[in-house]
């Protein structure tokens, strides 16, 4: 799943979440022509090459005792008092559901709808079969979210359901997030009929919302756009890479995870350039932008981004931290084990889950295996 932080469905953290969000132009910004092979970690021009890293590469009975680890700390995490935390423990049991079934389906009887909403979503990107019953029992449920969530999970399971509802979401009078959650789920189930509804539902019934939730629905109606086959919104979601305030960092990372998700490789120098950006005073764009192009980085395939997890693996802020264990899942290699095992006993609870997620996902990724 989209490591999103699920803010929409009211698990606060990380701007990046799996149900947030298109803008418009961006030919008149700068598309640097930037050397893939020297992917460098500052402006200066320093070349990033194979350094050696700090510990060596555990060999591959170590990686598999981490594993363990990190499917023992995804178990302990589903019983955590913070529902942020029982969250992540379903996604991450996701990307192992014959060892991990079990907590995925728990969270489909936690009281937080955002835990439930969480299972529903991974259930359905992993197609873990055994949560239909569970996932059909929730398309009632009380919370949108929730019952958004389950017509996502039914339709990629292949159960019967009834997706209309989810036209009546997105153009109707909910508040903006669900009208965002209501978006992403269209474009993951992949229905083309709906595009002239998204075209229309990101320029209704908006007025009164905050600009920065205009922002975000405009952007998720986009993404699902350009995921059904139109790809008129991407030149606003680049543009929307580029924040003119400080108040437009939140679209922009948003935007950064867009381009990963719709695997827009035209953007990966910009995301480049971006990432290595300092302004005047040497200031490099904020930590959590960093780090999410680090991440779409190698959603494109460019694995050479976990420099910038290293940097931010130790900040004080455990957000950080969290985002930067989140990209060694995906940058995915044997040396970055050593870093994870660290994460994992981190004070936070939520780094913690979020490094064992990322241990299962980058050994998955070194033996060959596909993740959803």
């Amino acid at each position: 799943m989209r490591k999103r932080v699920f803010t929409v469905l009211g698990l606060a953290g990380l701007v990046t979440a799996p149900f947030l969000i298109a803008a418009s132009g961006c030919s008149s910004h700068p598309k640097p022509a930037v050397n893939q092979a020297k992917f460098t970690p500052t402006a200066t021009g320093t070349p990033l090459v194979a350094a050696a890293p700090k510990t060596p590469a555990p060999d591959a009975i170590k990686m598999s005792q981490i594993r363990e680890k990190a499917l023992q700390v995804i178990e302990e995490s589903a019983n955590d008092p913070d529902g942020q935390v029982r969250g992540y423990a379903c996604a991450g049991a996701s990307l192992v559901p014959s060892r991990l079934g079990n907590v995925l389906l728990k969270g489909f009887d936690d009281a937080t709808p955002g835990v439930k909403a969480m299972a529903c979503t991974s259930a359905g990107r992993t197609r873990f079969q055994p949560a239909a019953p569970k996932a059909n029992s929730l398309a009632n449920d009380p919370s949108p979210f929730v019952r958004i969530s389950a017509i996502y999970a039914l339709s990629k399971l292949g159960k019967p359901i009834d997706p209309s509802p989810l036209a009546g979401y997105l153009a109707g009078s909910d508040p903006l997030p669900v009208r965002s959650q209501s978006a992403w789920a269209i474009g993951e189930i992949g229905n083309k009929s709906a595009l002239p509804m998204l075209r229309s539902a990101a320029v209704e019934n908006i007025a009164r919302a905050r600009p920065l939730e205009i922002q975000i629905f405009q952007l998720q109606c986009g993404e699902a756009r350009v995921k059904l086959g139109d790809n008129e919104p991407i030149e606003g979601i680049r543009a929307a890479l580029f924040p003119a305030r400080p108040e437009d960092f939140e679209t922009a990372v948003l935007a950064v995870q867009i381009i990963g998700e719709v695997k827009d490789n035209r953007s990966m120098d910009q995301l480049i350039y971006l990432s290595e950006y300092r302004d005047a005073r040497g200031n490099p764009m904020p930590a959590e932008f960093r780090l999410a192009c680090a991440t779409a980085i190698a959603k494109l395939g460019l694995d050479r981004g976990s420099f910038l997890a290293d940097e931010y693996s130790k900040d004080p802020n455990p957000t950080i931290r969290q985002q930067a264990a989140s990209v060694y899942g995906y940058t995915a290699k044997p040396e970055h084990f050593a870093a994870l095992e660290t994460l994992m006993n981190d004070p936070s609870p939520m780094v913690r889950v979020v490094a064992a997620s990322s241990v299962i996902r980058a050994h998955a990724r070194l033996m060959g295996e596909k993740l959803p």
